[in-house]
């Protein structure tokens, strides 16, 4: 059966608010450079979670190592990620980049296991091969000179950091109570690490890239930032490979979003969404556990 609890809910509230989020990632893209959208994301994000906070009285807890591993984790996953993510968007487009970062649940399997101790079922690794089938799908068949193969490696990048951080962020959140004071915690850390970059690469361009694309990328910081929340409160209460997988719903909202929006700006054909549902229902079964 299909676990019903809590970590599934909060699992796909981040699934359905990352769909949002990688839409209006590729509308922000159209204005701005993926350095510039990776700084005013997370600066958005942070406005959203500090009010949050305050709205709900949420509290930080004592000072210890778990803001350390808070902070890695928020570096690896939004940090590092968001930024590989955009440039997979700007070179292969989101309804292919969104399914492919979608085979992270492969690598945060393997480091749960090895790391976390976490005891995924024959099964669970039935639906690892499905994301894999999945992933062959959308990358195979004729480029049409409209993407080159090598450019998947962006959102590959981006699938490997996002399981890496998700083995930090399941270390660090028993410690959080709230899982608001935790999903601020990893931002802001995610938005030292972009913006440090985007000074550091392209200050000229940065002052444009705000002007042309703020208002866009403003609405992708508030809802990825609850999206942030979200994933937070899932790997709160969940295993990784289960909460990892599930997510990855997302590419299956992706591209139905992409489908109805998005039809002039992508080049989707038949293995997009094919792909996409073999990942998705791959995270699905990743997420079963058989009775007895």
């Amino acid at each position: 059966m299909l676990i019903l609890d809590t970590a599934f809910f909060f699992a796909m509230g981040a699934a359905l608010s990352y769909a949002v989020a990688d839409i209006g990632l590729r509308f922000g893209m159209l204005h701005t450079n993926p350095f510039v959208g990776a700084t005013i994301t997370p600066f958005f994000g942070i406005l959203t979670l500090a009010a949050l906070m305050a709205a709900t009285g949420a509290r930080f807890p004592p000072f210890g190592e778990h803001y350390l591993w808070l902070a890695v984790a928020g570096i690896f996953n939004p940090g590092l990620f968001i930024i590989l993510f955009m440039f997979g968007i700007a070179k292969i487009g989101v309804a292919r980049a969104a399914p492919i970062k979608g085979s992270s649940p492969l690598l945060a399997l393997v480091l749960a296991v090895i790391f976390l101790g976490e005891q995924p079922e024959w099964y669970h690794l039935t639906g690892v091969l499905l994301v894999v089938t999945g992933i062959v799908i959308i990358s195979s068949g004729r480029t049409e000179g409209r993407w080159r193969r090598i450019d998947a490696c962006w959102p590959l990048a981006a699938a490997a950091s996002s399981a890496v951080g998700a083995i930090f962020w399941r270390k660090a959140l028993p410690m959080f109570p709230d899982a608001i004071a935790g999903a601020l915690v990893g931002l802001v850390a995610a938005f030292v690490l972009t913006l440090a970059y985007a000074l550091a690469v392209m200050p000229e361009r940065i002052a444009g890239g705000i002007q042309k694309a703020w208002k866009p990328l403003l609405i992708v910081g508030v809802v990825a930032a609850i999206g942030q929340y979200f994933f937070a409160g899932a790997l709160q209460r969940g295993e990784v490979y289960r909460m990892v997988a599930l997510i990855q719903a997302s590419p299956l909202f992706t591209v139905a979003f992409a489908l109805l929006f998005l039809r002039h700006a992508e080049a989707i054909t038949w293995r997009v969404p094919a792909g996409a549902l073999l990942t998705v229902s791959g995270a699905v079964l990743v997420n079963l556990r058989l009775a007895g």
